[in-house]
């Protein structure tokens, strides 16, 4: 995401939109009631036949829709603005944004925590890309702000008489895969994990890329969820959400288990907690960012030096979360 333009005094800010990562941030600061300024098309009526219409107009945000893992975001509301001659003020219409199209976004008031989202997907981020690998299956998935993205999951030709040729063809064929997808999405780094010495025949063949390796359990989803929770991904992954999410949640499991009243989950009690500046870090489940109670408190949280973290719905944690009401916190002191 590039920021083009802030007008803070008129409440104006201009993004270009660089891939889905981007389009998901945007989706979870808009609000309803602001407006947007983009490019879109339409059919309008000319004469007796209809066509479409490219056009840039004006639209008061009644909702939004985005779909994981995809590159459209659909903005749904009135339109406020438009050339003259299509007459569509007043009409509904859904703009559908694409990775490469600008926006303009104004809202009466920018919060900061709705600013710091912003800023920090702007930031260079680092991309991964992790292949868990043995000898019998694999995966291959991105980690990205919206969740796990699964790019791949086969079983292999079982090892029989001739085990060192049926190897060397699997780790080749991961090989060549790994390398495809690496192409494709870029990562800055690939980590290799698997459960055997595997992950070490597929590593040798990988080339031109900065490769780490881990050991897991299985080379699968489980094993997935596993290296998320490892030192390693934030070696390679500092600013990704995912992993710190689900750390932070274990942290509070196990501050609920051991009763040290350093944690707290529903709206009302992490409320009076953000008003006491006691909460130092703050998970919540995404559906729950419209909420202007919820906003109140991410930005009270915020303003007092703590840290928010957004728990997309593709996170392994998001239905634990839902579980205590889509809220939970973290304190820097017991209330009692």
């Amino acid at each position: 995401m590039k920021v083009l333009e802030f007008d803070e005094k008129k409440g104006i800010l201009r993004l270009y939109l660089e891939d889905e990562d981007d389009l998901w941030t945007l989706q979870t600061i808009l609000k309803k009631g602001d407006k947007v300024i983009a490019r879109t098309s339409r059919d309008v009526g000319l004469g007796n036949e209809s066509r479409r219409i490219s056009m840039v107009i004006e639209l008061i945000v009644e909702y939004t829709e985005f779909q994981s893992f995809t590159t459209r975001l659909r903005i749904h509301g009135v339109v406020t603005d438009a050339p003259e001659k299509y007459s569509l003020k007043g009409s509904h219409h859904t703009i559908n944004l694409d990775v490469g199209n600008e926006i303009l976004v104004i809202k009466e008031k920018w919060t900061k925590q709705a600013l710091q989202r912003i800023y920090k997907q702007a930031e260079k981020r680092t991309k991964i890309l992790v292949a868990l690998v043995d000898f019998d299956e694999y995966i291959i998935a991105i980690p990205m702000n919206q969740g796990i993205r699964i790019l791949s999951e086969s079983t292999l030709e079982s090892l029989s008489k001739n085990s060192e040729g049926v190897i060397e063809d699997n780790a080749n064929k991961i090989s060549k895969e790994i390398e495809s997808y690496f192409n494709e999405y870029k990562p800055d780094a690939v980590i290799v994990a698997g459960p055997g010495p595997f992950k070490d025949i597929v590593k040798s063949k990988l080339q031109g890329m900065r490769v780490y390796t881990d050991s897991v359990s299985s080379a699968t989803r489980s094993g997935l969820n596993e290296i998320l929770r490892r030192d390693i991904i934030d070696q390679v992954m500092r600013d990704y959400e995912i992993s710190k999410g689900i750390r932070k949640l274990e942290d509070a499991l196990a501050n609920m288990s051991k009763d040290t009243g350093l944690v707290t989950y529903g709206l009302e009690e992490i409320e009076k907690a953000a008003e006491l500046g006691a909460v130092e870090t703050l998970l919540v489940i995404e559906d729950d960012i419209p909420s202007d109670e919820v906003q109140k408190i991410m930005e009270s949280v915020e303003n007092k030096r703590g840290e928010v973290i957004i728990v997309p719905k593709d996170s392994p944690i998001y239905f634990q979360l839902r579980n205590f009401g889509g809220l939970v916190a973290l304190l820097r002191f017991r209330l009692d």
